[in-house]
């Protein structure tokens, strides 16, 4: 369908550039104005479009330390769960977190100025939450990727 293939063009060049603006995406697309911009709307009342963002580089804002953090709960009852995501969420050091298959409940994805801040973060927040029975961490060596584009 053509409006669906003319959404995911539209898509593509926000996830590139959030700031091009309507004339410049009409003149990179052959679309008018208009109808990007009815597209544009549509797509974010639907839920397609979540929001827009300024990418930072981690480093240079000081927060060089990435680790990955693979978390066992003491239970799995939805209270309890509903618990630790609301935590997650809230916690400025954990930038992603996951509920995940295999030998974890949850993998997150934390962000520390030094390995001391995230062992005062893990300690006292992570293990210290009452629904985490265990976790375990893999800290980040180097970051060879980063994207924020989806394969649309």
């Amino acid at each position: 369908m053509k409006t669906e293939e003319d959404d995911r063009k539209i898509l593509r060049e926000l996830q590139r550039d959030a700031t091009l603006t309507l004339k410049q995406l009409s003149e990179r697309l052959a679309m008018s104005q208009s109808t990007i911009w009815r597209r544009v709307q549509e797509m974010e009342k639907a839920g397609v479009i979540l929001g827009r963002a300024t990418l930072v580089d981690p480093l240079a804002v000081g927060l060089s330390v990435c680790v990955f953090v693979h978390v066992n709960m003491v239970a799995h009852s939805t209270e309890i769960r509903g618990a630790f995501e609301a935590f997650a969420r809230d916690a400025a050091e954990i930038v992603d977190c996951y509920s995940v298959t295999g030998a974890h409940d949850y993998t997150l994805i934390v962000r520390t100025r030094s390995v001391e801040e995230f062992e005062s973060f893990l300690m006292r927040e992570v293990l210290g939450h009452p629904g985490v029975a265990t976790a375990s961490s893999n800290l980040a060596l180097r970051q060879h990727k980063r994207s924020a584009v989806l394969p649309i």
